[in-house]
């Protein structure tokens, strides 16, 4: 694979355990027209970062603004999202395409990196 094409060789810190068949499901569901915001990674990173701060759902407003999240480095198969919010201990968010790479697959969380300071 072309550098180019590569995040670079940095893992995070904190990795994210999912179930590839609940990923594969809600490919299908957004597929099927559901929750589109699974196909861009700061929304998805925004939603992971919102949940670690209200584990038992989010009502209202998300805890971590869309506006306090920036994408560090993306290819179609990766993206790193930097957090940038005084009420969060994440730094940054790892996110794969798992099931497609292409802009019509969705994002999910993999991993990602606390604050040191």
């Amino acid at each position: 694979m072309p550098e180019s094409n590569k995040i670079s060789d940095t893992s995070p810190e904190i990795d994210v355990p999912y179930d590839l068949t609940v990923v594969e499901n809600t490919q299908k569901s957004v597929d099927a027209g559901h929750s589109p915001w699974n196909l861009d990674p700061v929304f998805v990173a925004q939603v992971f970062a919102s949940l670690q701060l209200s584990p038992g759902g989010i009502v209202g407003d998300y805890p971590i603004a869309y506006e306090e999240l920036r994408v560090l480095q993306q290819t179609n198969s990766d993206a790193v999202v930097e957090v940038n919010s005084d009420k969060s201990s994440i730094s940054k968010i790892y996110l794969k395409r798992l099931v497609r790479q292409d802009n019509t697959g969705i994002w999910t969380v993999v991993g990602y990196d606390l604050k040191h300071e």
